[in-house]
């Protein structure tokens, strides 16, 4: 009987603070169509582990010679999918920095550093994230404008293995010039189409420079694949091997894309739909004993009792807001209460938590959830 040996070639896990197991619940990845193709060739299987994908390749008798020897240089490119993508943006840290925020095209771009690769489980090689302005077909019209609006900019594309490219070919068939000068239209637009049907799919970055001082005015990264430009996903993934140092095959990698869930502040809008409660004659509250899993959060009435400003719908309003934000989680938290005083008389025993998948709002930096309650 022939013995066929497949040895594990890296693993790569998912891990998200929101749940209580850590596990990353509602998400998968899949490999891109060139990362299919070069797995078949290379005799290598992608199979899914718990919250996570393994790839395994064929080895001879030793285990660890493989049959398909590839090259050292590699790139094994994934496509991350996450079932509820409106839910998963609102519980998860995606921003990069203050200045650098995920926007409703961006896309997630994570990669391992060759150097740091490392074969110990239980302390993997954190994928950390950049942020990919959004996805092209290959042949595109770049259109954008400027703060500034100098007639003419200088525009320079660098290519995924951080070459400079040209923007296409004349009608000649030469190749454009690099850096090409783009002319200002009458709309204070700049347009130049792009042709990069001739390149490999990947990342490129588009460098906008002033034409008289050579300063950068804009700089952007667009993802560019027919297959995966027309698709929806939430980011790619790229493990990365390179000839130095050269260690495609060997110990097992171990990668993690580690997630961490938002916190928000609570503002709770009471509303007095049904007259229940006279405002101008009670003194509401709000009281958190706090639980297990949750801290107890001190919770501050905003304005007057009703609120001068605010109406819900016509109706008298309250404003309650958290001294400190509360991070998400996927257990709910429990014994929130309406009080009415004096006498701390509980008027809702358990106040609803914010939505998952509801707006949250920004305000002089810090995240809010809002939270309406009709008595």
């Amino acid at each position: 009987m022939i013995s066929i040996n497949y040895t594990r070639l890296f693993n790569l896990r998912m891990t998200h603070t929101y749940f209580s197991d850590l596990q990353a619940s509602g998400l998968k990845l899949r490999p891109t169509r060139s990362t299919t193709r070069l797995l078949k060739g290379a005799n290598m299987l992608f199979k899914t582990i718990p919250n996570g994908v393994v790839i395994l390749y064929r080895a001879g008798s030793d285990e660890i010679t493989p049959v398909i020897n590839l090259p050292p240089d590699q790139t094994f490119t994934f496509v991350l999918i996450a079932e509820n993508p409106a839910e998963f943006q609102n519980i998860t840290k995606l921003d990069v920095a203050p200045d650098d925020k995920f926007l409703s095209t961006s896309i997630l771009h994570f990669t391992n550093d060759p150097n740091n690769a490392t074969g110990d489980a239980e302390n993997p090689e954190e994928l950390v994230h950049s942020l990919i302005d959004s996805k092209k077909n290959s042949l595109f019209s770049y259109l954008f404008n400027l703060e500034t609006s100098p007639n003419d900019v200088l525009l320079r594309i660098t290519g995924p293995d951080g070459a400079t490219v040209s923007a296409g070919k004349n009608a000649d068939g030469t190749p454009m010039s690099d850096p090409l000068s783009i002319t200002k239209s009458d709309d204070n637009m700049y347009r130049q189409q792009v042709d990069l049907r001739q390149r490999p799919a990947g990342l490129y970055t588009f460098t906008v420079r002033n034409s008289a001082d050579d300063s950068t005015l804009k700089e952007e990264r667009f993802y560019v694949d027919d297959e995966l430009a027309s698709q929806n996903f939430l980011g790619l993934v790229d493990i990365v091997y390179s000839e130095s140092p050269g260690h495609i095959y060997g110990e097992t990698e171990e990668y993690t894309l580690s997630f961490s869930r938002k916190e928000t502040v609570w503002t709770y809008y009471i509303v007095n739909k049904n007259g229940f409660v006279v405002f101008d004659d009670h003194d509401l509250a709000i009281s958190d004993p706090g639980s297990s899993d949750y801290p107890a959060v001190t919770f501050t009435r905003e304005g007057d009792e009703p609120h001068a400003d605010i109406q819900v719908n016509g109706y008298e309003t309250v404003l309650f807001k958290s001294n400190v934000p509360i991070p998400f989680k996927d257990l709910p938290k429990p014994n929130v209460q309406l009080v009415r005083n004096p006498g701390s008389a509980i008027l809702v025993k358990n106040l609803p938590n914010p939505s998952h998948s509801g707006v949250v709002k920004e305000q002089n930096g810090q995240l809010e959830s809002e939270v309406y309650v009709f008595i």
